[in-house]
């Protein structure tokens, strides 16, 4: 859960969130308040209320000015961690105004929700900054932050690592390397990396981050993530963060832009998203038996076996999806050999049938994929 929601919208999520009785963390965002490279228009409130988590002092000088990192250097690190961890560690026992609303709804909704005691999150997120490299001076906060959580509360506690635009996913290992003793888990966040756009080498550099980690014994997860990363998880990726609200890329520098990726469908023959408008032209001139399955557009579907997805609104879309990414890890986990045969399958007949609409560059992407994991 985003730290600008759990924060500014702290009674809706918390009845939203608590009612569910699912694994949850909380995302302190501290990148938000970071010194930028790039210009920014000024704070929103949801960015204000993420700040007062974090040092108040920040609220009388954000709207007017930039935050420098000397502001975070000057003695006050180890009462922010703990305020970012402490509403982390309260969230459960105070966000709890609407919890009897939600569970109202879910059982006007015709869910069977007995009330329960609303459970606290199960992993703790100290607080982080988006860094180049282990010398930069943003990571020796990050690290400290680490240290500090670990020493209070142990295995609970998951970080992120953050590396900027441009910096190398190798960059991860010698992060983790530098984790203090307990650390089971992490979450890396590679600022706007775009798996369509992932070179050999990137591939090969997260299996080397994967492999570096599990020497340390830490499993790590893509905190945001598409496809590659579910065949990823065949070479011990632990995890990836894509829910149905989430994009497969975010930028460091734009999580001032908030909002939901816009309307889209996956399609599952490409493993990738498309706008409504152009994926159908795609559906209809791949091989039919191509056509997704899942029982949201077996709902739409035409004659010739092939969804009509104009009919489907933002809902079902993602129900589709989620079925959609669900069959994949199911693939993944029985055979990889088999999904690999599929994409080059699939890349070898787009790259020989290509169109305006569906460029021989999506065949190459996909048999690119799989000749690269074969070697690994």
């Amino acid at each position: 859960m985003p730290g600008t929601l759990a924060t500014f919208y702290f009674e809706g999520t918390g009845g939203f969130v608590l009612t569910r009785h699912v694994p949850y963390l909380i995302d302190p965002r501290t990148p938000l308040l970071q010194t930028l490279d790039v210009r920014r228009g000024p704070p929103k409130k949801s960015h204000l209320k993420l700040a007062e988590i974090h040092d108040h002092d920040v609220i009388a000088t954000w709207p007017h000015y930039e935050i420098d990192r000397s502001h975070w250097e000057d003695g006050r690190w180890p009462a922010v961690v703990a305020s970012v961890l402490d509403f982390q560690l309260s969230y459960s026992g105070t966000a709890t105004a609407k919890v009897s609303k939600y569970l109202q709804l879910l059982r006007d909704a015709g869910r069977d929700v007995p009330a329960r005691n609303p459970p606290d999150p199960q992993w703790l997120v100290p607080p982080y900054w988006a860094v180049d490299s282990a010398r930069d001076p943003w990571w020796a906060l990050t690290r400290q932050a680490v240290q500090i959580a670990v020493a209070a509360h142990g295995g609970r506690v998951t970080p992120i690592l953050t590396l900027r635009n441009d910096v190398p996913i190798f960059m991860f290992a010698e992060l983790i390397e530098q984790m203090p003793d307990g650390i089971t888990d992490v979450f890396c966040w590679s600022s706007n990396w775009q798996e369509a756009n992932a070179t050999e080498t990137d591939i090969r550099n997260w299996v080397g981050v994967i492999e570096t980690a599990s020497a340390r014994g830490v499993r790590v997860r893509n905190l945001y993530g598409g496809y590659l990363s579910v065949l990823l998880t065949s070479k011990g990726l632990s995890g990836l963060n894509h829910g149905v609200g989430y994009s497969e890329a975010r930028d460091y520098r734009r999580l001032s832009a908030t909002g939901a990726p816009p309307t889209r469908y996956y399609v599952p023959a490409l493993r990738e998203f498309m706008t409504v408008p152009t994926a159908q032209p795609v559906i209809d001139h791949l091989p039919a038996e191509w056509a997704c399955p899942c029982p949201v557009c077996q709902t739409v579907v035409a004659a010739d076996g092939r969804p009509r997805i104009g009919g489907l609104n933002p809902e079902a879309l993602k129900k589709h999806f989620l079925f959609a990414r669900a069959a994949e890890f199911q693939r993944v986990d029985a055979s990889l050999e088999d999904e690999l045969d599929d994409l080059e399958l699939v890349g070898k007949w787009v790259e020989e049938n290509s169109r305006p609409f569906l460029p021989a560059a999506d065949g190459s992407r996909l048999r690119g994929w799989a000749r690269i994991l074969r070697t690994l």
